[in-house]
């Protein structure tokens, strides 16, 4: 890995790498291209709800996305996201957890639409890309990884 993530929250503050917090087991990293984009706002209206169900059984969620904090911020205020839900700023070096999955789209510097599950040590143990191009994840594909005995 040539660059140390530097994630921040809609807080500013930073999260250390992987960002799989005290008493998790892993962390999804859900990548989204753009915060106010339709398919990612629409991916966000489901998983607030998705990380309240995985926080139960020690998987946390991540939404990883390189727009800056005071963005994230914005998103998470009106869509009313629950605090399970952390949403991260991949911005400076820019992609740079994009990078380290191999997702960020150096053209448009915009990560792509994948989802990867990391245990503690940030070694990937899933992943979930939407079914078609330019469509949405699903969120029982992230259930189904996140149970799954690694």
């Amino acid at each position: 890995m040539a660059e140390t993530p530097f994630l921040r929250d809609t807080h500013g503050t930073s999260w250390p790498w992987p960002p799989v917090a005290p008493g998790e087991r892993a962390a999804w990293l859900v990548f989204l291209p753009g915060a106010f984009t339709p398919v990612c706002t629409g991916e966000l209206e489901w998983l607030g709800s998705l990380a309240e169900e995985l926080a139960a059984v020690g998987v946390g969620v991540r939404v990883v996305s390189c727009d800056p904090a005071p963005v994230l911020r914005e998103v998470a205020e009106r869509m009313s996201l629950p605090e399970a839900c952390v949403l991260l700023s991949d911005f400076w070096p820019h992609g740079a957890a994009a990078r380290v999955f191999d997702l960020l789209d150096e053209a448009t510097g915009r990560p792509r639409r994948v989802s990867v599950l990391v245990d503690a040590d940030g070694v990937e143990r899933a992943r979930v890309a939407p079914a078609e191009a330019g469509g949405a994840r699903r969120p029982q594909d992230h259930r189904d990884a996140a149970v799954r005995p690694a």
